[in-house]
């Protein structure tokens, strides 16, 4: 199994004060902003980091998860599932971007496992 890249996820209540304090302040670049979810994605270090704010369909969810990405999500779930991993469902499709599952850690922390669909660290 490889994992090709790593993608943080934060969910905020105010994402005008998490761009000021991301963008302004510490001066990451934008490379995604899409008003209809809420998204603000930035480009930290080598990964992306996507900044939900406030949204009605995280509420009771964890506020942060670690994405790992793969090349071939197919194979990766099979490798996961053969180690005893437990994997529910089949991968689900961010339109045009990645092809996903998420997992649990022992704590229950989420872990996203994605194949994407173009580069994620590229701005659109």
């Amino acid at each position: 199994m490889l994992f090709t890249s790593t993608s943080f996820e934060l969910h905020v209540r105010d994402l005008a004060a998490a761009r000021h304090f991301y963008v302004d302040q510490l001066g990451l670049p934008v490379l995604q902003e899409t008003s209809a979810i809420n998204l603000l994605a930035v480009l930290a270090g080598t990964s992306r980091l996507s900044i939900f704010g406030d949204r009605s369909d995280t509420f009771g969810k964890p506020l942060s998860q670690l994405t790992l990405g793969t090349q071939d999500i197919d194979s990766t779930i099979a490798q996961l599932r053969a180690r005893g991993v437990t994997v529910e469902g089949q991968p689900v499709e961010a339109a045009g971007f990645m092809r996903f599952v998420v997992i649990s850690d022992p704590e229950g922390n989420s872990v996203g496992i994605a194949q994407h669909l173009r580069d994620p660290l590229a701005a659109i």
